[in-house]
């Protein structure tokens, strides 16, 4: 089974708000750097703040679907997905099923921050998901906000991590993001 090379940015900055997840491209980001392994994988998950910035958005974990960390089929997940690199150690994450499916609220130990909380406002830090997919088998996943990463085109998903199908060769990303409503 191939190694999960992971990517690893961290800084806060950006702007939204969601969340979900799947792997193999990248890099680590206490400082930029790769910490290679001997057969070429980078295999390090840390997240300190100061990281990389990509085009204004907090790029967390990065990764493409692959086969070799679990079977994919038309019925799999991110969230699904992503138990299977927790289950080997490549990510960790909490969160908790809500009225809208599985709800990430912690990667790699960072969960939310609230800046500012009133019964007609919220401003704070939270996990956004973006995804390479943006419409399959004529279901929109994603909306128009996108970034490129390591010339891949990300798109930020409506869905969450287990409404969100995880297919392989596609593109995912974990961001820690800014945002703030009204309401």
């Amino acid at each position: 089974m191939k190694k999960i090379i992971a990517t690893l940015i961290i800084s806060l900055l950006a702007a939204t708000f969601t969340l979900a997840a799947c792997t193999l491209g990248g890099t680590t980001a206490n400082g930029g750097g790769q910490n290679e392994t001997g057969d070429g994988n980078t295999q390090q998950n840390t997240a300190n703040e100061g990281g990389t910035v990509q085009n204004g958005h907090s790029i967390v974990y990065v990764f493409t679907a692959d086969g070799n960390v679990t079977d994919i089929d038309e019925n799999t997940t991110m969230y699904d997905y992503m138990c299977a690199l927790k289950e080997d150690g490549d990510l960790v994450f909490e969160g908790e099923n809500g009225d809208y499916g599985f709800f990430v609220n912690s990667v790699m130990g960072i969960g939310p921050k609230v800046v500012s909380s009133t019964p007609n406002f919220y401003s704070g830090w939270s996990w956004t998901v973006y995804t390479s997919i943006t419409t399959l088998d004529g279901v929109i996943y994603s909306e128009e906000a996108s970034f490129t990463f390591d010339r891949v085109s990300l798109h930020r998903a409506i869905y969450g991590v287990s409404g969100l199908p995880c297919v392989e060769g596609e593109s995912y990303a974990l961001v820690y993001e800014y945002s703030e409503m009204s309401f």
